[in-house]
């Protein structure tokens, strides 16, 4: 579509340039001549010459010969072509199993004996043979009479479209939304929008999209959202150093890293081979790709199982195997999926037999489902029967193996049942020795069995599945076998006898928390530390309380309990503390999470614990419910500077007050594991089935809070490992942990989520005043990023604030109350799109500190800032200063002190057409504010009603430019102009001496007059106008059929019949035929029920 300049000479430009020194072939693109882009019609998405050519050459038979007849390739074609899907996600699934699987045709009868054979259409074990070629400004016209949608480059293997890319240029405000929103355009993928304004089927075939303004370029597959589209940061297996030697740079930029990370010949091929897969995400079908630390390591993997020695070869250890840590989120199952898969499509390592090993069971159940994509045989081993019985087959399966049922696991850190109150010595059984000990339990031996060493063992969570006990048993039944662990946390640096490292080998590939962060592929965590006081029975306090239960004990014995159990709290489970702390945690959730829509998980030091939370949590709501009826009605209007008086648990509640009607409905629910000598009490907390309506794999707590009002689950144990619930946003954290354990359970709140900027960790335990003890067995460049305090964002706050309002000083603007300097200098579009990314950070800054103290300084100022940004938004026009990304304590704020200057935000800008346009504008005092409103007012209407009437509208704004030039810094002229110039513009076409009607008849006339290209005869006006009479007549008759814009059958029909009558009236050249046939069915869907109705 039209560019600007920088776009295609900085954007588009040098990607296709390092296409082309990749080996690709480049074809320019055209818009006029489908056959210059290898097609008989710009309705054809696929290159079929191409294709055809392609599928003789690389389908050989025994002697290396094409085997394949026309009528044979011409049945592939018609099949590749044949997508009857009615859905898009379905479609693309239905031509990548094509493009992936190859399609079935009659066999030749002298070589295959009437077997039938498979064709493959694209060449994956030798990426040389196939055709690559970009075309750039790809035109495909749309069905149902819209013109076209033109990608600026389509990427295609075999004349078959894989890649749409779509560049922006950087000088636009949000490059990167752009341009997913024009390929979500593009495939008619936008939800705002009803009707078909893109071309599915260019997007059947395709595999992934691409978004770039050269200095980040992102990619995502069909049926993504803006969230799912992510980097691609590494070129591997080729070097960076290699890449930026290879195109004379320093330093690569993100564009040039993408382009060499996917879409060299033999990567692009294996990604679509491997590492695509189809599944069900938060209960819908997706179409999932992997991310470039998946790629690198399985690539890394595949090396070392192909070059480590094995066993036998090195004389005491597997050298093929070693460790994979990425990072809680990022994927790692799926990693393991694509190992296997990629494993399955190379002849030297296809035959190996595959053991997965998990140690949880939804770990277990998230790996199984998503390993059966590859097509593979799972078998789950239930019993050690089972697992022996598997592990003696010599078949190349996927074997699953729970380790507790063969293992006497290690208890985890923090699994400990505290009593509620000191433990007595037991009384020994008659005749046996008192001991305080309970003995173990005999240690399972697996006997040896199987000696191959075509086994890959994958261990899931390595750091704690891997004990001594498993390691030994496992390189006992399977001596040969390689081993690779997979950890989303840092290897252990010290304190273990036993180092994952001295199992498993060194690292294959790390990707580590900060890498993560910094990709998106998870939101940074923000700690807060916080207390809650409770009194015990006589008024004193728990440490008192602590102290006397403990009197007899040394004080370092006391410390030494303190350091092993925390506090005393978690000693008592007691319910006052618990009743108190879920009072806070339930206001800090309503003042902080709430208003954002996200959901909360709390952490109890046991299951007693847990169950008196869900308790108190009810009781909470009601008295917090009781708190907001006394809320003096005054403090919600309170100013600013009176604000910061107010203690932060009275900001808290006017805050919370907002959403009492949601608070009223929220849930809450226990999820703790049982016991056969639980109380009948805690059936209703153990139940499984319950537990996968609460919380499995589409469970109510994973739905948008909107959707399903269970907010707040509580845990003890259960759904720290292998949980993902997006939608959580904050753990509030009552018991100690340490080491893997506190950054597996803190990890829940990293997932990424529409309008999630992070998560939080909010202390009630002091884990944070232990932090770096409790995180000391790790390196410290491995925890980077683990956990920020959330202080730490308080210099960002200020930082942001003044950025923006840096850019009204730099245009001599130094107080921002001078509301009209600041709309009138934000006409400039590069200020403006600098404004809204400016704006939008300092508001995300706001969004993490309220409604704390240290946010009160600001506030005004974003009041200001974001009743400028609303004012520039009516005045410009301009959708993209809206304020739809900031979160809902920040809008909240805004919209309040934009209403109260008497500004409703939801009411839009006022139209020309509005009776009060002109009274509104003359109230304006500044005749240069006067001239903007009406200049850009009147361009909005243009804009808006251009499809109504496209040659009218047209001169218009030709009209529109004219004055603008001739006025130019003339505000008192240009408004008068402009004055009369919208008189005209409100009074629409008029009836003229065609005697056609304006509304519904002479806008076709004037797009025909258009097509023409010159000024009629009267004899051919005359022509034209009969013709136009009697095709509206006729379209008007063909579109009042009902769901007629839905029917692509019946929008062809009518398209023919326009060009039949178009050509046999001959009113215009026949190579314009075409065209001004999908004019008028564009123009007679933007003015249907004009038509209906006249």
């Amino acid at each position: 579509m039209a560019q600007s300049p920088d776009e295609k000479t900085y954007v588009e430009i040098p990607f296709i340039e390092q296409l082309k020194g990749m080996g690709w072939d480049h074809v320019e693109g055209d818009i006029d001549v489908p056959y210059l882009t290898e097609r008989e019609s710009f309705r054809d998405v696929l290159l079929t010459g191409r294709l055809r050519k392609a599928i003789k050459e690389i389908n050989l038979d025994d002697g290396g010969e094409p085997w394949l007849d026309d009528d044979r390739v011409n049945e592939v074609v018609s099949r590749l072509e044949r997508i009857t899907a009615p859905k898009l996600l379905e479609a693309n699934k239905e031509a990548f199993d094509l493009i992936v699987q190859g399609i079935e045709v009659a066999g030749d009868p002298d070589k295959h004996d009437g077997r039938e054979k498979n064709v493959a259409v694209i060449d994956f074990d030798h990426p040389e043979r196939n055709d690559f070629i970009a075309i750039n400004q790809f035109r495909v016209d749309v069905p149902g009479g819209k013109t076209f949608i033109g990608p600026d480059i389509v990427l295609f293997v075999n004349g078959i479209p894989l890649v749409v890319v779509e560049c922006k240029s950087p000088k636009i405000s949000h490059p990167m939304e752009e341009g997913i929103n024009q390929l979500l355009r593009y495939s008619n993928q936008r939800q705002e929008v009803e009707e078909d304004e893109g071309c599915e089927r260019l997007f059947y075939y395709n595999q992934f999209l691409v978004s770039t303004f050269r200095q980040e370029a992102r990619a995502a597959t069909v049926g993504a959202g803006y969230e799912h589209y992510m980097e691609w940061k590494d070129t591997s297996p080729v070097p960076m150093s290699e890449v930026a030697k290879y195109l004379g740079k320093e330093n690569l930029n993100s564009q040039e890293i993408l382009v060499a990370g996917m879409l060299r010949k033999e990567h692009l091929l294996d990604i679509i081979r491997n590492y695509i897969l189809f599944d069900q995400v938060e209960g819908r079908q997706m179409k999932l790709m992997c991310r470039y630390q998946q790629f690198r390591a399985v690539h890394k993997a595949i090396h070392r199982i192909r070059t480590g020695k094995t066993k036998r070869e090195h004389g005491d250890a597997d050298q093929r195997g070693g460790i994979i840590w990425h990072t809680q989120g990022s994927g790692k199952s799926l990693t393991m999926v694509f190992l296997v898969r990629k494993m399955r499509n190379l002849p030297d390592l296809k035959k190996f037999k595959v053991v997965m090993i998990t140690d949880r069971i939804n770990l277990e159940g998230q790996l199984k489902g998503t390993a059966a994509l590859t097509g593979e045989t799972v078998c789950r081993a239930d019993t050690k029967n089972d697992l022996a019985r598997l592990m003696q087959e010599d078949t190349s399966n996927i074997v699953f193996s729970m380790v507790q049922k063969y293992q006497d696991q290690e208890p985890a850190i923090g699994d400990y049942e505290v009593p509620e109150y000191p433990m007595r010595k037991a009384a020994a059984p008659s005749g046996k020795k008192k001991t305080g000990y309970k003995l173990p339990a005999k240690p399972i031996i697996f006997p040896v069995w199987n000696l191959s060493p075509e086994i890959l063992v994958l261990v899931d969570e390595a750091h704690r599945s891997h004990t001594s006990m498993l390691h030994a048993n496992i390189m006992r039944a399977l001596p040969n076998c390689a081993m690779i662990g997979f950890t989303g946390t840092p290897i252990i640096v010290a304190g273990r006898a036993r180092r994952t490292h001295e199992i498993f080998g060194d690292y294959i590939d790390q990707y580590t928390i900060e890498q993560s962060q910094k990709d998106g592929s998870t939101v940074k965590i923000l700690y807060e530390g916080r207390k809650a006081e409770a009194k015990v029975e006589g008024g004193r306090t728990l440490d008192q309380f602590f102290d006397d239960m403990f009197r007899s004990r040394t004080e370092e014995e006391r410390e030494a309990i303190r350091r092993r159990y925390g506090t005393v709290v978690n000693i008592l489970e007691a319910k006052d503390l618990i009743a108190a702390k879920a009072e806070d945690m339930l206001l800090h959730y309503a003042a902080n999470i709430l208003p954002n829509g996200f959901k909360a998980q709390v952490v109890a030091v046991s299951r007693q614990a847990a169950i008196r939370y869900y308790e108190a949590f009810g009781k909470a709501r009601s008295k917090l419910l009781r708190r907001f009826e006394l809320l003096d009605p005054n403090l919600f209007d309170l100013p600013e500077d009176e604000q910061e008086n107010l203690d932060e648990e009275t900001r808290f509640l006017i805050i919370a007050a907002k959403n009492r009607d949601i608070l009223k409905k929220l849930e809450f629910a226990a999820i703790i594991s049982g016991d056969h000598n639980d109380l009948p009490s805690y059936k209703e907390h153990t139940d499984k089935a319950r537990h996968e309506i609460l919380v499995g794999k589409d469970g109510r707590f994973k739905q948008p809070l909107s959707q399903d009002k269970l907010a707040i689950i509580i845990v003890k144990s259960m759904l720290l490992v292998g949980f993902d619930a997006p939608v959580e946003q904050v753990m509030y954290l009552d018991r100690f942990m340490q080491g893997h354990e506190l950054l597996q359970a803190i990890a829940r709140v990293n997932r990424r989520y529409t309008g999630k900027t992070r998560g939080l960790v909010v202390d009630y335990f002091g884990v944070g005043d232990r932090l770096t003890e409790a995180l000391a067995i790790y390196s410290q460049e491995d925890i980077k990023g683990a956990l920020i305090n959330i202080k730490d964002e308080l210099p960002k706050l200020d930082d942001r604030h003044r950025r923006v309002l840096a850019l009204f000083s730099s245009k001599g603007i130094d107080d921002i109350l001078d509301i009209d300097a600041c709309v009138d200098a934000l006409r400039d579009i590069a200020l403006r799109a600098e404004f809204i990314i400016r704006f939008a950070k300092f508001a995300e800054s706001m969004d993490i500190i309220l409604p704390r103290p240290e946010a009160l300084p600001y506030i005004y100022g974003m009041k200001v800032l974001g009743f400028i940004n609303k004012t520039a938004a009516n005045r410009y026009r301009d959708s993209q200063l809206n304020i739809a990304g900031v979160g809902n304590k920040v809008k909240q704020l805004i919209d309040e002190h934009i209403v109260a200057q008497g500004v409703d935000p939801k009411v839009p800008p006022i139209s020309i057409l509005d009776r009060n346009f002109e009274k509104e504008v003359g109230a304006i005092k500044s005749k240069k504010t006067q001239a903007l409103e009406m200049e850009h007012a009147v361009r909005f209407h243009i804009e808006k009603h251009h499809n109504e009437d496209p040659a009218f509208y047209k001169k218009l704004s030709e009209r529109l430019k004219d004055i603008l030039d001739a006025f130019h810094d003339n505000w008192e002229g240009l408004a008068e102009v402009l004055e009369k110039f919208i008189r005209g513009t409100k009074r629409g076409r008029e009836e003229d001496q065609t005697g056609l009607d304006p509304k519904t008849q002479a806008p076709f006339l004037g797009i025909l007059i258009d097509e023409y290209g010159k000024k009629p005869s009267e004899r051919e006006m005359k022509d034209f106008c009969d013709a136009v009479v009697d095709m509206v007549d006729h379209i008007r008759q063909e579109i009042a059929v009902v769901d007629f814009w839905r029917s692509r059958h019946m929008r062809d029909l009518l398209r023919t019949w326009i060009i039949i009558e178009i050509d046999d009236r001959n009113l215009i050249p026949f190579d314009k035929q075409e065209r001004l046939a999908d004019r008028f069915l564009e123009l007679a869907k933007a003015l249907h029920l004009r038509l209906i109705r006249s």
